[in-house]
């Protein structure tokens, strides 16, 4: 996948995704951690004044091309080989979380969400942008039967997971919300939903310079 993964994305991304994420990712701030940061396709889009930036990639094929793509410019940023489930970082040590389309694949999508919980300061943010379970029976009902042999095409891309409401239930609460179709994507792949939810908590501006 991560040979042939910009390439296939492209399209997409010139249709709505690049869009979508620079609106997203403008509201960033302080230490960031994105998970599953595969080829580096959200750099662009981060603001210049992140105090620090940790990229999680697990994938190693993956990594060497995101190394690649860091060049002189991104040199403060550091990269990990954590998988979303076990992130080695302390207990409320980041200001904002990153993960787009990345839950969908995650092997234990519960103990992702506990460890990104975890993981963010009182008055943290998610920001996701993430496919989830169609809204029409009759597309899931499609969507559970290609289910098992399309994780195994995709790097174990679930198809049915109601992402929405597991991030809420871990906690965070969502003070943002977007839900949109993937233009131009089959139907068992269209749904989206993108946004921020909140750790509960005051954030101060002395918990931003960290």
């Amino acid at each position: 996948m991560a040979q042939s993964y910009d390439w296939a994305m492209r399209k997409t991304e010139q249709r709505c995704l690049n869009q979508w994420r620079r609106e997203l990712l403008s509201q960033a701030t302080g230490a960031l951690l994105e998970i599953g940061a595969g080829t580096g396709i959200n750099l662009p889009h981060y603001p210049a004044n992140l105090s620090k930036m940790t990229l999680s990639e697990p994938d190693p094929q993956m990594r060497r091309k995101l190394s690649r793509k860091l060049g002189v410019k991104y040199q403060h940023v550091e990269i990990a080989h954590w998988g979303a489930e076990q992130i080695e970082l302390p207990d409320h040590s980041v200001d904002t979380i990153v993960s787009s389309l990345v839950l969908c694949s995650v092997s234990d999508q519960q103990q992702a969400l506990k460890e990104l919980h975890r993981l963010l300061r009182p008055g943290g943010q998610l920001l996701f942008l993430e496919h989830i379970i169609a809204a029409e029976a009759k597309t899931v009902r499609w969507q559970k039967r290609i289910e098992p042999v399309w994780k195994r095409c995709s790097g174990n891309c679930h198809l049915t997971r109601d992402t929405l409401r597991n991030i809420e239930a871990t906690g965070l609460q969502i003070e943002h919300l977007n839900e949109a179709n993937i233009v131009g994507a089959p139907a068992i792949l269209q749904r989206t939903v993108r946004g921020r939810a909140r750790k509960p908590g005051l954030q101060t501006k002395e918990t931003l310079r960290r």
